[in-house]
C-alpha cells in the first residue's frame, strides 16, 4: 500500500486529537484515533471552554450537544486577590455568543470521541502507544497495546501526539535521538470536583495565593470544579492535595467563604508541569504534535482548549493543501504554529510572574480595577496573534 494511503494515526483524544480527526475526515482521510483510558474518564482541566471554542463546536456540528449537556454557562470570570478585592472580565468580550460553557472533561471528551467516530475515524478507547514504528528513520506507524493485554502495530501515513502534557509519542522519540530529558517538575496541578459550593451560577472565580493560583466552577450535575496549579516547592515532595486547599483558604478570604463547607465527590488528581511556552516540535520525520504537546499555556488565561482546537485546525489545513508526503508540511505547520501562538504565550508569561505574587497581584487588580477599558485591554492580549499585539 503506497504510505499516501496509509490512515493518519492521531494518539489522545482530547480536544485537540477528536477535533483533528473530524477535520481530517472531512478530507476523507484515513484516520485513526487511539485514547489510553476508556471513555468516559476524569482529566484533570480547569473545565473552561472559552467562548472562542464554540464556533469550533458549531463547524464540527457538535455544539447543541455540548450546550445541552448541564453544563454552566460562564458569563463573567472574577479574579480575587489574596485580600478580597476582585476585578471582573465578562465573557462577551471574548466571543459574540457572550458566554464560556462549563463541562466536565469526562462529557466534553466523550461527545468529541463519538463525533469523530461517527464521522468515520477508527476509535480506539483503553488502547496504550508503547512504540513507534521507523522505516528508514521516519515514524511509519505505532505500536499498541489493548485493555485486553493484545500487542498490535498500525503503519500510518504521519502519526500526532496529541497526548497533552505527557507528549508521550514525543519522548519516545526523544529517547531514540538521545534528546530526552527528566526536567524536574516547576509546578503541580490538581483537581477535584465539589459539591455544598457557596457561590452563585454562570461565573467563573480565581483565586490567588502565595505560590499559586485556584479555579473555581460549576460544571454538569449541581458539582464544581476546584483545579489549582502551584509551586512543586510548595509541596516539599509530599503529593498532597489538602496543605494547597488549606494554604488557598488561609491567604484568600474569597475562597475560604466559597469552599468553607466544599466536600469532594471524587479523588483528587494530580499532574506535575515541567514548565510553560512552546515545546519543541520532534525532531523525527513523519511525526507531529498539537495542543498540549506542543505549548502548554496558563490555565488562568482560559485559552487552552482553544489553542487545543486552533493547533488542530492549523495542521488539518496544511494536510488539506500539501498531503502527508510533502516535505514542506512539517516545517510550515511548525513556523505557522509559532506564529500565531508565541506572541499570547510571552503575554501569558508576564503574567504569570504577577499571578504568583500576592504583593503584585494586590496591586494589579487595584490597578485593573481603575479601568474597565485597561481589563478588557489585558484581558484580549492573552488571545493575541501577532507580535504587534504586544504591549
Amino acid at each position: 500500500m503506497p504510505k499516501g494511503d496509509l490512515p493518519i494515526v492521531i494518539a489522545g483524544a482530547g480536544p485537540a486529537g477528536s477535533t483533528l480527526a473530524m477535520r481530517l475526515k472531512r478530507q476523507n482521510r484515513p484516520v485513526v484515533l487511539i485514547e489510553r483510558y476508556k471513555f468516559p474518564r476524569h482529566k484533570l482541566c480547569g473545565e473552561f471552554i472559552s467562548p472562542e471554542c464554540l464556533p469550533h463546536f458549531a463547524e464540527l456540528g457538535v455544539l447543541d450537544e455540548m450546550l445541552s449537556s448541564g453544563g454552566d454557562r460562564i458569563f463573567e470570570t472574577r479574579f480575587f486577590e489574596s485580600g478580597g478585592r476582585s476585578i471582573s472580565v465578562p465573557s462577551e468580550w471574548f466571543g459574540k455568543g457572550g458566554f464560556a460553557l462549563s463541562l466536565s472533561r469526562a462529557r466534553m471528551d466523550q461527545i468529541l470521541f463519538e463525533a469523530a467516530k461517527r464521522a468515520g475515524a477508527v476509535c480506539l478507547d483503553d488502547h496504550v502507544v508503547t512504540g513507534l514504528l521507523y522505516e528508514s528513520g521516519v515514524v511509519s506507524g505505532v505500536k499498541v497495546r489493548g485493555g485486553d493485554g493484545a500487542q498490535s502495530e498500525i503503519l500510518a501515513s504521519i502519526v500526532i501526539d496529541a497526548t497533552g502534557r505527557g507528549r508521550v509519542l514525543s519522548k519516545l522519540a526523544d529517547k531514540l535521538s538521545g534528546a530526552s530529558k527528566n526536567n524536574k517538575p516547576q509546578f503541580i496541578g490538581f483537581k477535584s470536583h465539589l459539591t455544598d459550593v457557596e457561590m452563585q451560577t454562570g461565573v467563573c472565580e480565581i483565586y490567588g495565593f502565595q505560590g499559586g493560583y485556584a479555579g473555581l466552577s460549576f460544571v454538569e450535575g449541581g458539582e464544581a470544579n476546584l483545579c489549582f496549579l502551584a509551586r512543586a516547592s510548595l509541596l516539599k515532595n509530599h503529593n498532597d492535595a489538602g496543605l494547597i486547599v488549606a494554604k488557598l483558604k488561609a491567604q484568600n478570604a474569597r475562597a475560604a467563604t466559597t469552599l468553607c463547607r466544599a466536600v469532594n465527590t471524587q479523588e483528587w488528581l494530580a499532574v506535575s508541569v515541567p514548565t510553560f511556552g512552546f515545546n519543541l516540535m520532534p525532531e523525527v520525520e513523519g511525526l507531529y504534535s498539537v495542543g498540549d504537546s506542543s505549548a502548554f499555556i496558563d490555565p488562568f488565561t482560559g485559552s487552552g482548549m482553544l489553542m487545543a482546537m486552533e493547533s488542530a485546525e492549523i495542521l488539518a489545513d496544511y494536510i488539506s493543501e500539501l498531503g502527508t508526503e510533502n516535505k514542506s508540511l512539517k516545517q510550515l505547520y511548525s513556523s505557522s504554529y509559532r506564529q500565531r501562538f508565541k506572541t499570547r504565550l510571552r503575554v501569558s508569561g508576564i503574567f504569570r510572574k504577577v499571578a504568583y505574587n500576592t504583593t503584585l497581584a494586590r496591586t494589579a487588580v487595584w490597578a485593573l480595577s481603575l479601568s474597565e477599558r485597561a481589563r478588557a485591554n489585558v484581558a484580549r492580549r492573552t488571545r493575541s496573534t501577532a507580535a504587534s499585539d504586544l504591549p
